[in-house]
């Protein structure tokens, strides 16, 4: 996960642990997340691209594996693929706005690939608040 530090990541972690049975490792700082991926690897990355780190770490991540799930939990209006199409055809991102409740969080964790980006507009290939 990679958001801000605080109570509210915390309690996301823990909340998302106990429900889904899995692990989750917080990363608040791009150099943070570069170490990391170094020697592990995720099934699933939860990101906000609003904190400082946010879309460096996006984008090294996806430099390094374009497929890597990720699931982007953010209030911002852009994501973290510039182009809906591109990231439909090439990546596996899906995104929740927030604020969401921590039980849509936790569908999307355990059913990630069941779900695809609902914010997509094939029309005007922009995402759709």
């Amino acid at each position: 996960m990679i958001d801000h530090s605080g109570l509210q990541v915390q309690t996301r972690k823990m909340l998302i642990e106990d429900a889904v049975s899995c692990t989750i490792d917080v990363a608040l700082t791009s150099e943070e997340v570069r170490n990391i991926f170094q020697i592990k690897t995720y099934d699933l990355i939860i990101l906000d691209h609003t904190t400082e780190a946010g879309q460096k770490c996006a984008e090294y991540i996806l430099e390094h594996d374009s497929k890597q799930a990720i699931l982007v939990v953010s209030d911002a209006v852009k994501c973290i693929i510039m182009r809906c199409e591109d990231c439909v055809n090439h990546h596996q991102a899906r995104r929740l706005s927030n604020p969401t409740s921590i039980k849509n969080i936790i569908r999307m964790v355990s059913g990630f690939e069941n779900y695809t980006c609902d914010h997509y507009d094939a029309k005007s290939n922009l995402l759709i608040p």
